[in-house]
C-alpha cells in the first residue's frame, strides 16, 4: 500500500509538473532575492564555518513558507477538479487564508519542535499526523485549532502508512537536492545565478512531498 500510495503520487507529480512549477517557482525567486538583499540565511566566515544566523532573512522565510504552502494546496485541488484556472488565482487564494495559515504552521512548528527533543522519530510522526490541518484551513475553511484536532484524528488510521511514504518522498526530495547542488555547482562553479538555478528545482522537487499528503488527504479526511 505504501508503495502504491508513493507510485500515485510520483504519477500525478510527474504528470503536472508545470502546474507545479508556476507555484513554487515564485515563491523560490522570492526567497532567493530576499537573502541576495538581505543576506543568507547561514551566516559562514571566510574558511566557511558557519558562525551564525541572519534572522531576518530565517523569519522572512518562515512568514513565506504557509503562504506558498497554501498556494500550492490550493493548486492541487485545481488540478484534481480540472479546473483551469491560473496560479495567480491560488496565490490570491492564500492570501485570504494566510493569517489561519501561520497559525497552523505556528502550532505545527511548536508541535514539531517537542518531537525534535525526543529524537528525530517523534517529530516525524507528529509531522505526519498533523499534516491535513494545511488541507483543512486552505480547502474546508476550518480554524488552525480545529484543523489540528481534526487532522491528528483522521490521519490515524493511516497514520503508519502516512509516515514511511512521507518519509520515502522525503528522502528522494534529499537526493534530488543533493544530485542538483553538487552537479550545477561542480560543472558551473559556486555562484548566485547557479545557486538560483538550484533552488528552482529542489522547491519543484519539494511540492512531491505535499503530493503526497494530498493524496492521503483526499482518500482518508473526506468530509
Amino acid at each position: 500500500m505504501i508503495l502504491q500510495r508513493l507510485k500515485e503520487s510520483l504519477y500525478f507529480w510527474r504528470r503536472h509538473l508545470a502546474a507545479l512549477f508556476v507555484i513554487s517557482a515564485p515563491f523560490a525567486l522570492i526567497g532567493e532575492a530576499f537573502q541576495w538583499l538581505v543576506g543568507p540565511v547561514i551566516v559562514n566566515d571566510a574558511g566557511g564555518q558557519v558562525v551564525g544566523f541572519n534572522a531576518a532573512s530565517m523569519l522572512f522565510l518562515m512568514m513565506l513558507r504557509p503562504l506558498a504552502e497554501g498556494a500550492l494546496i490550493f493548486q492541487l485541488s485545481i488540478i484534481q477538479r480540472g479546473d483551469g484556472q491560473g496560479p495567480w488565482h491560488s496565490i490570491f487564494a492564500a492570501f485570504l487564508r494566510f493569517p489561519y495559515l501561520l497559525g497552523t504552521y505556528f502550532l505545527m512548528a511548536l508541535a514539531v519542535s517537542v518531537g525534535w527533543m525526543l529524537l528525530f522519530f517523534p517529530a516525524f510522526w507528529i509531522y505526519a499526523r498533523l499534516c491535513f490541518a494545511p488541507f483543512r484551513v486552505m480547502l474546508r475553511g476550518d480554524t488552525p485549532l480545529n484543523a489540528l484536532r481534526t487532522s491528528f484524528t483522521r490521519s490515524g488510521p493511516c497514520q503508519w502508512h502516512l509516515l514511511a511514504a512521507i518519509l520515502l518522498a522525503g528522502t528522494l526530495v534529499f537526493a534530488v537536492a543533493g544530485f542538483t547542488n553538487s552537479l550545477l555547482v561542480g560543472v558551473l562553479g559556486d555562484h548566485p545565478g547557479v545557486l538560483l538555478v538550484a533552488s528552482l528545482v529542489v522547491s519543484l522537487a519539494a511540492t512531491l512531498v505535499n503530493v503526497v499528503a494530498f493524496r492521503f488527504w483526499t482518500l482518508h479526511d473526506q468530509d
